[in-house]
């Protein structure tokens, strides 16, 4: 009998462990996907509403990056028993992962209704979080779909409240938005926009723009960005902002990524065979491709191909791709490219929330300041601090550093005056075609001294 209640106790710990999220004891995404079309179905037969109520934690990264997992696994606890305490015991509470939550109101009323119950709990969980003496403002948003109203089955209905959510983000974060006819022209956009960038990435079809990098000392050219363009065969050119998000949302940004690297590679190889001056290309790589686990062999493989040496190319990387490393392994791959001759560059710099504990001039060649402190910098006397202050930072590392983002000339004077020499940005050159591009370089490399033959006796 003891072994059978062992067995029984052993099964039943599995059969709880297999729905219920580990850290925080809600129900997980399996027992959601595995029961969410019976709570439409029994909705449907007493004719009653049923609202998703997706909640996002809008600065859950900055608490881990800045207090540490622990801070982040805490606050995450305390969200899910607010969520507990704010719901009838007929809702039902889940953890999707990482800081989405969905809270599924059974015979949730009308539109009032709903918002009053959503409001409330987001009220509970927007207040302060206290934690070893560190008081902590996680700011939750909330996006809230219907049924029948926005959506008859479950899974539109998540999609749907997924999009309300973003849309409470966009507007600040901290508040609720409710699916609307708005939302599902922009889902219908979406999936249209989607579907072209699949067919896009079939075709090749994106391009490669590049915008110079230069010193404003000698005119020298350090570097040259490699961006990537869409040019849509009805709608014209898409703007990066718009479809890169999506693409990424998709998982198709690696894909987009390897078009847009080799593009660039062989454009530099074709500037290298030349012989006109470039200084490097770079290259902007997001942490989904790093993570692809053949990402070495292709940059090698296309570098060899394309007959440009690695010191000639740089990779540019954002400061969560290093955060990230706990659980990717990132940071091994990137010593191991930057081995082979390959540069490596932070930018957005500034921006992040423990950038200096990743500057390491073993590690990184050159720091890139974010357009938001080089902006007006000549009359704001903040950014000008700021840029100062991390132009000597990278000095005494001995780190290269270039301001991106200059479009004046009063821009350009102030951060000469500051000792930022290298500047990227309108007021240097826009991003152009890789035929332009090339014409721009011709025209500015330095003019070899000509011999002049003089005839008869003169010497």
């Amino acid at each position: 009998m003891r072994r059978t209640r062992e067995l029984v106790d052993a099964r039943n710990s599995m059969a709880f462990i297999a729905v219920h999220d580990g850290l925080t004891g809600l129900h997980n995404r399996t027992f959601l996907t595995d029961h969410f079309d019976t709570f439409i179905s029994g909705a449907q037969r007493r004719r009653e509403r049923v609202a998703v109520v997706q909640f996002d934690l809008d600065r859950f990264k900055q608490i881990n990056d800045t207090l540490g997992h622990a801070a982040g696994d805490y606050v995450l606890v305390v969200a899910a028993q607010r969520m507990r305490d704010s719901c009838r015991t007929s809702d039902l509470n889940v953890r999707l992962g990482g800081d989405e939550f969905v809270v599924v109101l059974n015979d949730a009323g009308s539109t009032a209704d709903i918002d009053i119950v959503a409001r409330r709990m987001l009220a509970k969980l927007n207040e302060p979080v206290i934690f070893q003496g560190t008081t902590i403002h996680p700011g939750v948003s909330a996006g809230i779909a219907v049924y029948p109203v926005d959506a008859d089955n479950a899974q539109d209905l998540l999609v749907h409240a997924d999009l309300a959510l973003y849309s409470a983000k966009r507007q600040g974060g901290g508040s609720l938005s409710f699916f609307s006819d708005e939302l599902r022209r922009e889902l219908d956009n979406r999936k249209q926009l989607e579907l072209d960038i699949r067919i896009a990435i079939s075709e090749k079809a994106f391009e490669v723009y590049f915008q110079p990098q230069v010193s404003l000392s000698d005119g020298a050219i350090s570097g040259i960005e490699a961006l990537v363009r869409w040019r849509h065969a009805e709608r014209g050119m898409i703007a990066p902002g718009e479809f890169i998000p999506i693409a990424e949302k998709c998982g198709l940004m690696p894909e987009i990524g390897r078009i847009v690297i080799a593009k660039a590679i062989d454009e530099a190889a074709e500037w290298n065979r030349a012989g006109i001056a470039f200084g490097r290309i770079a290259v902007n790589v997001s942490g989904s491709e790093l993570r692809e686990t053949d990402f070495e062999v292709f940059l090698f493989g296309t570098l060899e191909r394309a007959g440009l040496p690695a010191h000639k190319l740089s990779l540019e990387i954002v400061e969560s791709v290093i955060l990230d490393d706990e659980k990717t392994g990132i940071a091994a791959k990137l010593r191991h490219i930057r081995a082979a001759g390959i540069h490596l560059e932070l930018d957005d710099f500034g921006t992040g929330y423990a950038s200096l504990s990743h500057v390491n001039p073993n590690e990184i060649d050159r720091l890139k300041i974010d357009r938001r402190f080089v902006q007006n910098i000549n009359e704001n006397s903040g950014n000008t601090k700021i840029v100062r202050a991390l132009t000597e930072l990278a000095r005494g590392l001995g780190i290269s550093i270039v301001a991106e983002g200059a479009e004046t000339e009063a821009e350009l004077d102030s951060l000469m005056a500051i000792g930022c020499d290298q500047v990227q940005g309108y007021s240097i050159a826009f991003p152009m075609p890789p035929d332009r591009v090339r014409e721009w370089l011709v025209a500015r490399a330095p003019k070899k001294a000509k011999l002049t033959v003089l005839q008869g006796s003169r010497a």
